[in-house]
C-alpha cells in the first residue's frame, strides 16, 4: 500500500504530526510519500482576509504526486484550513482515491472536515491510519475503525476514540529523510524533491529574525523536537484542552505524556549525525519546564555531554524554579520564552490561567538573573480579548513596565480556535454569530497581527525594553486612554507600527553591514520573500 501525506505547514516545515506518522507507517511496511507545502505571506490575498492562494501549477504538481496513492492524507491546523481545502479539491477533481483529514482541526471539527474528506481521524493517527490501510489492502470494510469518522453515501459513521499511545518511546524518531519527500521551494516557486539544501533552508533561525544572539549564538539554524504530547495546563485559548477533554470523556485517561530523556537524547544524537548543519535545538514542548526538577537536572547534564548545542525552551510561571533554571543554563540554555498573556482579573478568568502578579514578577526576575548568559527572555501577551476592557490591557502594560530589561514581547491577537473554551463562549454570547463569521474572524485571522488600537500600541512600545519607561507610563494615564482609544485613530496607529517595524529592519541591516554579516542580510531577504 502507498499513502501520500500532504501537509500545508508554517515556513519552517517542522511538521511534527506528518513526520511522526510517516516514520510509524514506514516502520510497519507502508510505502509513504510526504509532500510539504510551507509558506509565509507571499501568496496571501489580503483583500479577502488572510487567505493563502496556491498557484495552479503547484496544485497540479501535488496531484501528480498523489496519482499512485491508495490513500491521500492531509494534516492541518485551523489556520491552514483554506490551504487544505484547495489542495483536497484539486486532488478530488482529478483522482479517484480516498482522502483522509487528520490533525487538530479534523479532531475538533470532524463534521466540517467531512464536507471535504471521505474520512476524518480524530486524535492520534498512528494506529488508526495503519489499521485503515490494512483494511483497504485486504478490501475490507473500515467504517468501524476507532478514531475514524467515515462519510459514505451521505451518512456519517462516528467511531469512538481509542486510547492514546501510552509509551511514546515505542515510536520511531520523526521522519526527516529525503527519499520520497517533496517540498515547495520558494526560490524556484515549485514543488521539488527534498534535498539536503532545501531541508536546511526550511530550518528556522534562532531565536528568530526579530533579535540577534550574542556573538557566540549568531546564525544558528535550529532543529525543533517535541518530548511530550499534550500539556499539563489547560488554557481556555488552546486546543490542547479539547484533546484532554476528548480522551478524558471517551477513554477516562490522561492525554499528557512524556518521552524519556534517553529517547530524546538518542534522537538528538542522530540528528547531529545526519544533519551537521543544525546549530541549535528548540525543545518545542508547550511547557518544557513541566518536567520535574530532577528530570530537568538530569536532562541538562546529559544534554551538555551528548549534544552540546545551544537550546531553547518554553516555560510557564508555575513550573519554573531556580534549580531548573540553573541546571538548564549549565546545560546550554540560550533562549527561554514564558507566557504572561494578561494580568487583569477578567483576562485571567477568560483564559483559565492560574498565576498571579507576584508569581509572574518573581519568575521574570529569576530569568533576568541570567541575561548576561542567554539571549534576552521573551514574554508572550495576548491582545484583542473581547472580554477585556482597554483598562485591562493598560493594566498589563503597566505590569510589563516593571520588568527589568533586557527582554522582548511576543504579542498575539486572540484567535478563538474551534474546540477551545473561548470559542464555545464566544458562540454562546453571540461574539461569533455564524459559521461565515467564524471563518472570517477565526480561520482567516492573523494571530501575529493584533488590532491597531491605543492600548495595543502602548503594549508594542512596552516591548522595547530599553525605551524610557516613564514616557510609556505617562501615556497609560486614563486621560490619554479615554482621549485616544478611538477607532478613528486606527490608521495612525497602523502607520506608527509600520514605521517602527521598518526602522527596526533598517537598524538591524545597518548593524549587520557594520559587522560584515552579509549572510544574515541574505537570510533575512529570503525569509521576507516567503
Amino acid at each position: 500500500m502507498r499513502v501520500t501525506l500532504v501537509n500545508p505547514t508554517p515556513p519552517d516545515a517542522c511538521s511534527f504530526g506528518v513526520r511522526s506518522l510517516s516514520a510509524f507507517l514506514k516502520q510497519n511496511g507502508v510505502n509513504v510519500r510526504c509532500v510539504f507545502l510551507p509558506g509565509g505571506v507571499k501568496k496571501f490575498r489580503f483583500n479577502q482576509g488572510y487567505v493563502y492562494a496556491y498557484e495552479d501549477h503547484i496544485l497540479e504538481q501535488v496531484v501528480e504526486l498523489c496519482k499512485d496513492a491508495d490513500l491521500v492524507g492531509f494534516s492541518l491546523m485551523t489556520n491552514y484550513f483554506d490551504r487544505a481545502v484547495q489542495v483536497t479539491q484539486a486532488v478530488r477533481n482529478k483522482l479517484d482515491v480516498p482522502i483522509i483529514w487528520g490533525g487538530i482541526h479534523a479532531t475538533v471539527a470532524p463534521e466540517e472536515s467531512l464536507e471535504y474528506a471521505d474520512i476524518v481521524c480524530r486524535g492520534e493517527g498512528e494506529d488508526a491510519t495503519l489499521e485503515l490501510l490494512r483494511r483497504l489492502e485486504a478490501g475490507k470494510d473500515y467504517s468501524d475503525v476507532p478514531n475514524l469518522w467515515v462519510r459514505n453515501n451521505g451518512t456519517i459513521t462516528r467511531n469512538t476514540i481509542r486510547g492514546p499511545i501510552a509509551d511514546l518511546d515505542s515510536l520511531p524518531f520523526a521522519d526527516f529523510g529525503l527519499d520520497d519527500h517533496y517540498a515547495f521551494d520558494i526560490l524556484t516557486n515549485s514543488v521539488e524533491p527534498m534535498s539536503k539544501e532545501l531541508l536546511q533552508r526550511s530550518f528556522p533561525l534562532e531565536p528568530n529574525l526579530e533579535g540577534t544572539f550574542s556573538d557566540h549564538f549568531q546564525r544558528t539554524l535550529s532543529f525543533k523536537i517535541m518530548g511530550t504530547r499534550g500539556c499539563p495546563h489547560h488554557c481556555a485559548f488552546c486546543a490542547e484542552k479539547a484533546l484532554t477533554d476528548l480522551y478524558k470523556e471517551e477513554q477516562k485517561c490522561h492525554y499528557y505524556r512524556k518521552r524519556s530523556i534517553d529517547h530524546i537524547l538518542a534522537e538528538l544524537r542522530q540528528i547531529r549525525q545526519d544533519m551537521p548543519f543544525v546549530e541549535s535545538i528548540f525543545m518545542f514542548d508547550d511547557t518544557f519546564t513541566a518536567r520535574s526538577t530532577s528530570e530537568i537536572v538530569e536532562f541538562s547534564k546529559r544534554y551538555k555531554e551528548d549534544v552540546g548545542l545551544p537550546f531553547h525552551v518554553q516555560a510557564s510561571p508555575t513550573t519554573l524554579n531556580a534549580e531548573k533554571m540553573t541546571a538548564m543554563i549549565d546545560g546550554g540554555l540560550a533562549f527561554i520564552e514564558m507566557g504572561i498573556q494578561t494580568v487583569s482579573a477578567r483576562g485571567i478568568d477568560s483564559y483559565n490561567r492560574k498565576s498571579d502578579k507576584d508569581l509572574l514578577l518573581d519568575r521574570v526576575k529569576l530569568m533576568h538573573e541570567y541575561t548576561k548568559q542567554i539571549y534576552s527572555p521573551c514574554y508572550h501577551v495576548i491582545l484583542d480579548n473581547p472580554w477585556e476592557t482597554s483598562s485591562d490591557v493598560v493594566e498589563t502594560v503597566k505590569f510589563i513596565l516593571e520588568f527589568p530589561p533586557p527582554f522582548w514581547l511576543k504579542r498575539a491577537s486572540l484567535v478563538m480556535y474551534p474546540g477551545t473554551d473561548v470559542n464555545v463562549r464566544a458562540k454562546k454570547e453571540g461574539i461569533i454569530a455564524s459559521k461565515d463569521a467564524e471563518h472570517r474572524e477565526v480561520y482567516q485571522k492573523h494571530m501575529q497581527m493584533p488590532g491597531f488600537t491605543y492600548p495595543n500600541m502602548l503594549m508594542y512600545m512596552a516591548g522595547f525594553s530599553r525605551f524610557p519607561r516613564f514616557i510609556i507610563r505617562f501615556f497609560t494615564h486614563r486621560m490619554f486612554v479615554k482621549a485616544f482609544d478611538r477607532r478613528v485613530f486606527a490608521p495612525l496607529y497602523k502607520l506608527f507600527y509600520k514605521g517602527m517595524e521598518m526602522a527596526i529592519v533598517l537598524s538591524k541591516g545597518l548593524r549587520s553591514v557594520l559587522k560584515g554579516d552579509f549572510g544574515r542580510i541574505r537570510r533575512y531577504i529570503e525569509h521576507w520573500y516567503t
